[in-house]
C-alpha cells in the first residue's frame, strides 16, 4: 500500500489539471500552484512523545504506537 503526504497528493491533482485544462487563464493559475507547491518548505518531522517513533505529523498521529 503507497502512502502519500497531503503534498504529494496535491502535487499530483495539480499536476494532472495542468495537463488537462484547457482554459489558458485557468492553465496559468494550476501552473502557479504548482510553482507555489514546490516553494513550500518541508514539513518537520515529529517525535512520538511514547515510543520515539519520527515521521511525519500525520503518520505519527496515526501509527499503531507500542510503547516498550
Amino acid at each position: 500500500m503507497t502512502h502519500r503526504t497531503a503534498r504529494e497528493e496535491l502535487r499530483m491533482h495539480l499536476a494532472q489539471a495542468a495537463t488537462r485544462v484547457e482554459d489558458p487563464d485557468a492553465r496559468v493559475h494550476v501552473e502557479a500552484a504548482l510553482e507555489t507547491i514546490e516553494e513550500l518548505p518541508p514539513t518537520p518531522l515529529v517525535e512520538c512523545p511514547v515510543c520515539g517513533r519520527v515521521g511525519l505529523p500525520a503518520r505519527i498521529t496515526a501509527h499503531d504506537c507500542v510503547s516498550e
